[in-house]
C-alpha cells in the first residue's frame, strides 16, 4: 500500500507541490479552533470566537470559486504570490487585535477568508496533468480525499499542542504562517508555475462539444447536490451522536472524541481504497460506495435499540464500532466524487469547479446541522440518528435519478467534422455550472 503512493509522490512535480499545499491545507482546518481559543484567552465568549470561524468559513466558501476562476485564468502561480501572503496577514492581523481591538477579529478573520486561494482545488486539478494513467489519477483522487479526512483529524490537535506551548494568540499567529507560506511555496512549485492559465474564449467558439449544456448542466447539479447531502450526513453525525449521548447520560463532550472514530476509519477506508484500482466506471463505483454508505449509517440507529440492554461503556464501544465501519467507505466515496467532477469539466475549468464543490460542502454541512439539530430536538436523539442515512439515501436516489445526464456528461468527446477540424477556434468545453468557456 505504502508503495502506491510513493509511486504517486514520484511523479515529476508531485512531491514538491503535494507537501507545501498539505501544510496550507492543514492551516486551513487550523484557522477555526485557533480563532476560537485566541478570543476566549483574550477575554472575549465564547459566541464571540464562533463568530470569528464563521466569519472565516464564509469568507471561503464565497471568495474560493472567485479565486479558483481567477486560477484558472491567470494561472495559480500568479494568483498565490499575491493571495498566500494577504491571507496569512489577515489571520496574523486577527491575532493580534483579538486583546486590543476586538471588533477588528471578525473582519479580519473574513478578510483572510475571502483571500485564502482554494489550494486543495488548485491540487485536485494538477493531478491530471502530472499522469495520464488513469489508475494513477483514480489513485490520486483517493489520495487527496483521504489526506483531507486526515488533515481535520491532525489540525484541531496541532492548535492544541500550539496553544499549550506558545498561546492561543500564538498558535494563531503559527497558523497565519502556515496559511500564507503554504500557499506562497505551492504556488512556486515547477509544477504549479508550468499551468500559465487559459485565455478566455467567446461562448460562440465553433467546435466539437463534450456533451450539450443542458445535459452538462443537469449532471454536474445532481452531482453537487449529491457532494453537499454528503457533506451534511457528517455535521448531521456531530449533532445526531451528541443528544444520543446526553440522553443516555454519558458525557455529550465524548461526541467528538467518537465521530473523530469515523474520520480515522475514512482514513483507513481511503488509503486502502486507494491502493487499489477498482473496475467500471466513476459513475459506477460512485454508487457503489453509496450504497455501502447507505447500508453503514443505517446500522447506527440500533445503537438506540440495543442501549437498554448494555452498560453505558458497552454502548460507547458498540457505537465508536459502528462509527469506524462506517468511516470506511466515506473517503472513497469523496474521491469518485472528485473524480466524477473532473471528468464533467472543461480542464482549463478545473480549479474553479472544484472550488465550487467546497462551497457547496460548506453548505451542506450548515443545512445537516442545523437540520439534524431540528429532528433532535421534536423527535428524538434516534430520529437523529437516522439522518446521516437518510441524507446519503437522498444522495443516491438522486444521482440514480440524473443517470442518462452524468453518462452522457462524463462521455468522450465525439470525433469532429470536417468543418470542425478547419476551424483552429477552440471549442468551448461547458464547466459543471453549465456555462460556456
Amino acid at each position: 500500500m505504502v508503495r502506491a503512493y510513493l509511486e504517486l509522490l514520484r511523479l515529476p512535480g508531485a512531491s514538491a507541490a503535494a507537501v507545501p499545499a498539505a501544510l496550507a491545507r492543514l492551516a486551513g482546518t487550523m484557522v477555526p479552533i485557533a480563532l476560537l481559543l485566541a478570543c476566549v484567552q483574550s477575554g472575549r465568549s465564547l459566541a464571540a470566537g464562533a463568530a470569528a470561524g464563521a466569519a472565516y468559513a464564509i469568507g471561503s466558501a464565497v471568495g474560493g470559486p472567485f479565486t479558483g476562476r481567477l486560477m484558472d485564468r491567470a494561472g495559480p502561480s500568479r494568483v498565490l504570490r499575491v493571495s498566500g501572503p494577504l491571507a496569512g496577514l489577515a489571520l496574523a492581523a486577527a491575532a493580534l487585535t483579538a486583546a486590543t481591538a476586538p471588533a477588528a477579529v471578525v473582519p479580519a478573520a473574513c478578510a483572510a477568508g475571502l483571500a485564502t486561494a482554494p489550494v486543495g482545488a488548485s491540487m485536485r486539478a494538477l493531478w491530471p496533468s502530472l499522469t495520464e494513467d488513469a489508475a494513477l489519477r483514480q489513485r490520486a483522487y483517493s489520495f487527496e480525499a483521504t489526506l483531507s479526512e486526515l488533515l481535520f483529524i491532525l489540525g484541531p490537535t496541532a492548535v492544541t499542542v500550539l496553544a499549550t506551548l506558545t498561546g492561543a494568540r500564538g498558535a494563531l499567529l503559527v497558523t497565519a504562517v502556515l496559511l500564507g507560506a503554504g500557499g506562497l511555496v505551492y504556488g512556486q512549485a515547477p509544477a504549479v508555475r508550468a499551468r500559465a492559465g487559459r485565455p478566455a474564449t467567446t461562448p460562440d467558439a465553433a467546435g466539437p462539444k463534450r456533451a450539450e449544456p443542458a445535459p452538462v448542466r443537469a449532471a454536474s447539479t445532481a452531482v453537487l447536490v449529491a457532494i453537499a447531502l454528503t457533506a451534511a450526513l457528517s455535521s448531521g453525525l456531530v449533532v445526531a451522536v451528541t443528544a444520543s449521548l446526553r440522553d443516555q447520560g454519558s458525557a455529550p463532550e465524548l461526541a467528538g472524541t467518537l465521530v473523530a472514530l469515523q474520520s480515522a476509519g475514512s482514513v483507513v477506508g481511503g488509503l486502502l481504497y486507494g491502493a487499489r484500482t477498482f473496475g467500471g466506471t466513476t459513475y459506477q463505483r460512485y454508487l457503489r460506495l453509496l450504497i455501502v454508505l447507505t447500508l453503514a449509517l443505517a446500522a447506527l440507529p440500533a445503537v438506540r435499540a440495543l442501549t437498554p440492554g448494555l452498560p453505558a461503556g458497552g454502548a460507547l464501544v458498540l457505537l465508536g464500532v459502528l462509527l469506524v465501519l462506517s468511516g470506511l467507505p466515506m473517503a472513497p466515496a469523496g474521491a469518485e466524487e472528485f473524480q466524477l467532477i473532473g471528468e464533467m469539466t472543461a480542464h482549463g475549468r478545473a480549479t474553479q469547479a472544484f472550488a465550487g464543490v467546497g462551497s457547496f460542502i460548506a453548505l451542506g454541512g450548515a443545512a445537516g446541522s442545523a437540520l439534524t439539530g431540528l429532528v433532535a430536538d421534536r423527535a428524538g436523539p434516534g430520529a437523529a440518528l437516522c439522518m446521516p442515512a437518510a441524507f446519503t439515501l437522498a444522495a443516491l436516489l438522486l444521482s440514480l435519478a440524473a443517470r442518462r445526464a452524468i453518462t452522457r456528461a462524463v462521455s468522450p468527446v465525439p470525433p469532429a467534422t470536417p468543418a470542425a477540424e478547419a476551424d483552429p477556434t477552440p471549442a468551448p468545453t461547458p464547466d459543471p455550472g453549465g456555462n460556456p468557456t
